[in-house]
């Protein structure tokens, strides 16, 4: 018997009962080859996520209790009489150190496995410590902050396609939004709008731009789970940021956004639902999963929201609820029509 794991399980699923359905195959046929493969389960793999996802999460408050309250190094500085330039030396020295280790498993052992991908998290602190103590021995430009995660962000992104690394590249994206975030304040001086966008708009533009990078790396030989993180990760900011913005609009300050009336917002809800709607359709056009996923979890909180903005005190609130699931019901007959039709299959 051949064992399968579950997704081409419920490929193999899916074929047969095609045919089966389509008298290419009679229902004995149909029965046996049902009988010859098996799921294999792999729920230990789960756990092992889980395990390693807690590992991390220690080892971040850890260091944070280690490194971020900085008593244990400002001891070392006082008893060596390190500057913040030999720290930083010091700290790039064992980033490097680190890497090195990490290439050398990579070599040793190609495939995939969490406790290797685990060791990343010491260079990724590691370079986050260098990066700060650079920062401080010179005086961060002025106060120039982003420029600092600008340079944690092309160190990441460099070991991280060179090692091929998918932690060091979703380190990559989370230090290239505060990077991001801080440039565009520094450079208006903090001024609430930068382009005449609010901060809720220009991540939404950061998100369209990681979208269309990772549209583009698709179609580049970089290492494939950076591709997908980007793809991903810029869909995901994208829409957070455009249900930020349903909320906000393009108010700069809170005292802009209290004073304005909510039927001011109503073109900013078009937008957005209008964004939610277009990224479910974009995935079931072209099958994939994430867009289909992302774009129904969006509008249910698009829906959830405009309730909670606009009708909470004016509706009885087990007919809104009804008419919601009414209107998710049809929703969904729809499209499991609109399937099957595709599929050539009895609706």
């Amino acid at each position: 018997m051949i064992e399968v794991d579950k997704r081409d399980g419920q490929f193999l699923h899916r074929v047969i009962r095609q045919w089966q359905q389509e008298g290419r195959l009679s229902d004995a046929q149909a029965e046996d080859l049902q009988k010859s493969y098996s799921v294999r389960t792999n729920d230990w793999q789960t756990i092992t996520l889980y395990i390693f996802i807690a590992a991390i999460s220690c080892a971040l408050m850890a260091f944070g209790s280690l490194v971020l309250d900085e008593k244990w190094i400002e001891v070392l500085r006082k008893k060596f009489s390190l500057t913040d330039g030999v720290i930083a030396f010091l700290f790039a020295g064992l980033t490097v150190f680190l890497c090195y280790q990490g290439w050398r498993r990579n070599k040793h052992q190609p495939a995939f496995s969490f406790n290797r991908e685990l060791f990343w998290l010491l260079p990724i602190l590691s370079t986050g410590v260098t990066v700060v103590y650079l920062g401080k021995s010179m005086d961060y430009l002025g106060g120039n902050y982003g420029i600092f995660w600008l340079l944690a962000t092309v160190v990441y992104a460099a070991v991280a396609l060179t090692l091929h690394s998918r932690l060091l590249w979703i380190a990559t994206l989370l230090c290239l939004i505060p990077a991001y975030v801080k440039l565009t304040y520094y450079v208006t001086g903090d001024a609430p709008y930068f382009l005449g966008m609010n901060l809720p708009c220009r991540m939404a533009l950061l998100g369209a731009v990681m979208t269309g990078a990772g549209w583009l790396m698709k179609r580049t030989a970089i290492f494939m789970p950076a591709k997908e993180i980007t793809w991903g990760g810029g869909w995901l900011l994208f829409l957070l940021s455009g249900w930020l913005v349903s909320i906000f609009g393009n108010c700069g300050t809170w005292q802009e956004w209290q004073a304005l009336r909510q039927v001011h917002l109503l073109w900013w809800v078009a937008v957005f639902s209008a964004q939610c709607i277009l990224t479910l359709l974009l995935g079931i056009r072209f099958k994939d999963d994430l867009l289909r996923d992302l774009g129904v979890v969006f509008l249910l909180l698009d829906l959830y929201t405009r309730y909670f903005e606009y009708l909470w005190d004016r509706t009885n609130k087990g007919l809104f609820f009804s008419i919601l699931a009414v209107s998710f019901w049809w929703l969904g007959k729809r499209l499991e029509k609109y399937m099957n039709k595709r599929k050539g299959t009895p609706g």
